[in-house]
């Protein structure tokens, strides 16, 4: 159990505060790979331990909750243009 609150209180997070972030309205894939650059560029965890995932589906459509496009507790369904 204390191995657990040490190792806790050592993590650091790979992306930066949200403040500093990168970011481009209505440009996802542009958020991540700034987000990837970012951990790649501050070498704090090995690359090999990073993963960017994209969820999709056979109707290019998903709801995604918690966007500033969406005010409120509602999903944004974000679709191909």
């Amino acid at each position: 159990m204390e191995g657990d609150v040490a190792a806790a209180t050592l993590y650091q997070p790979a992306s930066p505060p949200r403040d500093a972030c990168v970011y481009s309205s209505c440009y996802c894939e542009e958020n991540i790979w700034k987000l990837c650059e970012y951990i790649k560029n501050h070498n704090q965890y090995p690359l090999e331990e990073c993963y960017a995932v994209f969820i999709s589906n056979e109707r290019k459509m998903i709801p995604i909750w918690k966007q500033q496009a969406r005010p409120g507790n509602g999903p944004v369904i974000w679709t191909p243009k």
